[in-house]
């Protein structure tokens, strides 16, 4: 038998005792020291272990600390990390009925002047007959899939929302006449919420279900970033009302705190808020504002490096934690990470002239496009070779995340970052600096539960 590569050992208080924890199963345990030499071996004998050893070794075979020879942790991280990203069972697609939006987000790719001229010529708006060609395809793909997830982006999707409520219509008949699954999600500013007073419960018939809305923190701080475009004007009541208005319609709220070095103070003040309007039951998290394209290069000295948004978001998670908002209830754990959309099979985003990219950061850049949707048997060598980049990339390519413990949990990070802003080099995630911080908050909060009597622990792992 041999360790797993992918363990960790952390002392605890206990001088006895170490934290286990192992990023390919997550699984996490408190155990005795006693054998512990075990796991520092690059292989051991099994059958000539006395029993006490062998009984400590079948525990920590449950949690995948220890492992058969035959068994190869690396080819099974890299099929678990190719099933998801071929499987072409379901049909995911971004799509932006508009690439127009009423705020002026001083950090917002889409405001540059570069990106504004490439805006040139473009619909404002989805046109009728891109809207047919997209219905056609989606009637095509629900011959083959078992499902079909559509998230509403832009721009603004809301200035469109006619498109959006007929549009999502006729996909839902389809879905439901080829009998397989729908879901949908929208990505919105939250501000055109409450202008027109029957939107929500249109969303609502449209089974559009989850939201991700910013607030950049207390008013103050929120307008001076994420003002209306024309006038400048605050924006934060009417955006925190249409989240008021959301969750009282039982639509799920994911909301997003874009934080840079000039706001860092502001995301813990908005947390008052928040509770004052009895919004402790959504979830909230605080989003890595980065100069990732040649648009946000004029925001590029504000941004916090990686280092600097671990501590803020540690201490975030933290005061959620401790205030009992519901999603600091369980600290922040990792998981196994997976292919992101813009790797995977079947997955596209769409923008209102039928141009088909793969990643967010790419919409409206038309040189990176890879397809038109009105035609795409007539794409170019070079549009079907940029989405073969997307499609192939993988951490695997790069020794430094073969030879990480914490590639499961990461997966090099986002593959945008990767192959177009490091110039091939994977990008670390938050893990990096932070694993032992959150894996030891969840191991003090499953010890607390057992000093209460209430059940033994475990986090995937049975207490050894």
């Amino acid at each position: 038998m041999k360790p797993s590569i992918y363990n960790f050992i952390w002392p605890t208080d206990v001088s006895d005792k170490v934290i286990l924890f192992n990023s390919l199963t997550t699984s996490l345990a408190e155990v005795k020291n006693t054998h512990i030499d075990l796991l520092n071996l690059q292989q051991f004998d099994y059958d000539t272990l006395p029993a006490d050893t062998k009984q400590f070794i079948d525990g920590l075979k449950q949690g995948g600390y220890v492992l058969d020879d035959a068994v190869d942790e690396l080819k099974i991280l890299k099929f678990a990390y190719n099933s998801s990203k071929y499987n072409r069972m379901g049909l995911r697609l971004t799509i932006a009925p508009t690439l127009r939006c009423n705020f002026a987000c001083n950090y917002c790719y889409e405001q540059s002047e570069e990106n504004q001229g490439k805006r040139d010529g473009q619909n404002a708006f989805m046109p009728e007959n891109v809207q047919q060609e997209l219905l056609k395809y989606i009637e095509l793909a629900a011959k083959t899939v078992n499902f079909v997830f559509i998230t509403w982006y832009g721009g603004e999707p809301l200035l469109d929302k006619e498109i959006i409520f007929d549009l999502t219509q006729k996909i839902i008949a389809i879905t439901e006449e080829n009998k397989i699954g729908y879901s949908a999600g929208m990505i919105t500013n939250g501000y055109l919420l409450t202008k027109d007073p029957d939107v929500v419960q249109k969303l609502k018939d449209s089974r559009i279900e989850t939201f991700q809305i910013t607030l950049d923190g207390p008013p103050a701080v929120h307008n001076s970033r994420r003002m209306l475009k024309g006038d400048g004007g605050p924006t934060f009541d009417r955006v925190l009302e249409g989240i008021k208005l959301l969750t009282a319609n039982e639509l799920e709220v994911s909301l997003r705190v874009n934080v840079d070095r000039s706001n860092m103070d502001g995301a813990l003040k908005l947390l008052d808020i928040l509770e004052e309007n009895n919004l402790k039951d959504i979830a909230i998290h605080l989003g890595h504002v980065s100069a990732d394209t040649a648009g946000c290069k004029s925001i590029e000295s504000s941004c916090a490096t990686m280092e600097e948004f671990t501590v803020l978001n540690q201490t975030f998670h933290e005061t959620l934690r401790q205030r009992d908002f519901k999603i600091g209830q369980m600290p922040y754990y990792p998981r196994i990470a997976y292919a992101c959309g813009a790797n995977r099979m079947n997955a596209f985003v769409l923008d209102p002239d039928g141009d088909m990219y793969k990643c967010w950061s790419e919409i409206g850049d038309k040189p990176v496009r890879i397809g038109n949707i009105m035609d795409l048997k007539q794409r170019g060598k070079n549009e079907r070779m940029h989405e073969i980049r997307w499609l192939t990339w993988e951490p695997f390519e790069y020794a430094d995340c073969v030879e990480c413990k914490m590639l499961p949990i990461c997966m090099g990070g986002c593959g945008y970052r990767a192959m177009f802003v490091n110039k091939d080099w994977p990008d670390c995630a938050e893990w990096k600096y932070s694993l032992e911080h959150y894996v030891r908050a969840r191991f003090n909060q499953e010890k607390e539960i057992i000093s209460h009597g209430d059940v033994p622990f475990a986090t995937n792992q049975p207490n050894l």
